[in-house]
């Protein structure tokens, strides 16, 4: 064993050790961290949606542009270059598939599906995945903020959410058990339109991939392992792979309960789990059956810790769940769960702050 193998049983010691560990970029410190080799601290990324990046811009006298700085933030998600359209109340805006959100809340309301009355997959407009300007704001980012930040393709709703976007949620569960061979050719175009999209920012100079995906619950998955490993996870194989073949991290967001299918992430090439949701995956057994195998984003809860009106409860989470999920000190980028909404007190968010501040020390 040579002494950097021996090293990485103890990451604190090896950023003792090695001064490089020391001054790390936030780029380096995310990409050691999901490779679970060690760093001089945890990466951290905090996300929240347009309401909350307004309530903290104001609490901290910055500007929303400033907060991925002042949050510790290490993860940058670039999107498509794509002007959102609305329709003539502005109730509804229309993604760059075509899909529609609602404007007038906080989350992702769907609103329009525009496959909902056809199955006719040739008549449908599908978006160009090689429109010259399509990764223009991404370059530009990459061009700014890429030798600091770790970037990343924002393949939000990748496959099976986008398949419900364009078709309507109960219509899409209904056709998986009606029509699975039509499904399959659902699945089978986006997926081509999605591997294209990660070429191009492949070529660009992303860091990895970014895959989102809901397959869980709060108690079980929304549809069965074995119709998942049929319908999806050749599709997502085929997704992963311009990542895995560059030798690039592939990061999953899927929310829910799926720990019947995360030995087929692992054999498909999955790097690290995102959100690692306290309420239905156990960070002590993710840590026992996975730690070895993933890294995870995530684990301080949206959904049970940060609303509460107890700063305290969010200090002790956080801190419990970096000792749990990354034992070894590396492995996790400690986050919230998901994006954080506006019922969040601004006080819990200076409070986790506080607590990434003491993992340092």
């Amino acid at each position: 064993m040579n002494k950097l193998q021996d090293l990485s049983i103890n990451p604190i010691m090896a950023a003792a050790t090695h001064p490089r560990l020391n001054s790390l970029t936030r780029k380096e410190r995310m990409r050691r961290a999901l490779r679970r080799e060690p760093v001089d601290h945890l990466p951290y990324q905090t996300n929240f949606t347009g309401a909350m990046g307004r309530r903290l811009a104001e609490h901290f006298a910055i500007s929303e542009a400033q907060l991925q700085d002042r949050l510790g933030n290490h993860l940058l998600r670039v999107d498509l270059s794509h002007v959102r359209q609305r329709n003539a109340d502005g109730a509804i805006e229309y993604d760059w598939w075509g899909a529609g959100w609602d404007t007038r809340t906080e989350g992702y309301w769907h609103s329009f599906a525009p496959l909902a009355d056809s199955l006719d997959l040739d008549c449908y407009a599908w978006p160009d995945p090689d429109a010259k300007d399509l990764l223009e704001k991404a370059n530009k980012a990459i061009s700014a903020q890429g030798a600091e930040y770790f970037v990343v393709p924002n393949f939000g709703m990748c496959l099976f959410e986008r398949a419900w976007s364009l078709r309507g949620f109960d219509a899409f569960l209904m056709d998986m058990a009606e029509r699975p061979e039509w499904v399959e050719q659902l699945f089978d175009r986006i997926a081509s339109i999605q591997i294209r999209l990660a070429q191009r920012f492949i070529a660009a100079g992303v860091d990895g991939g970014y895959f989102g995906d809901d397959y869980g619950a709060q108690r079980s998955m929304l549809f069965s392992p074995r119709t998942w490993r049929r319908l999806v996870k050749p599709r997502l194989a085929r997704m992963f792979s311009p990542f895995t073949d560059a030798g690039l991290p592939v990061i999953l967001h899927s929310d829910g309960d799926i720990k019947a299918i995360l030995p087929d992430l692992v054999e498909i090439g999955l790097t690290t789990l995102n959100p690692v949701q306290p309420e239905v995956m156990d960070h002590a057994w993710l840590a026992r059956e996975y730690g070895q195998k993933l890294s995870f984003y995530g684990g301080i809860s949206t959904q049970s810790v940060m609303p509460q009106d107890d700063t305290e409860l969010v200090r002790k989470t956080t801190i419990d769940c970096a000792q749990v999920l990354a034992a070894t000190g590396t492995g996790l980028v400690l986050g919230p769960s998901h994006r954080m909404q506006s019922d969040i007190p601004v006080a819990n968010v200076d409070a986790m702050l506080d607590a990434f501040r003491q993992l340092e020390s």
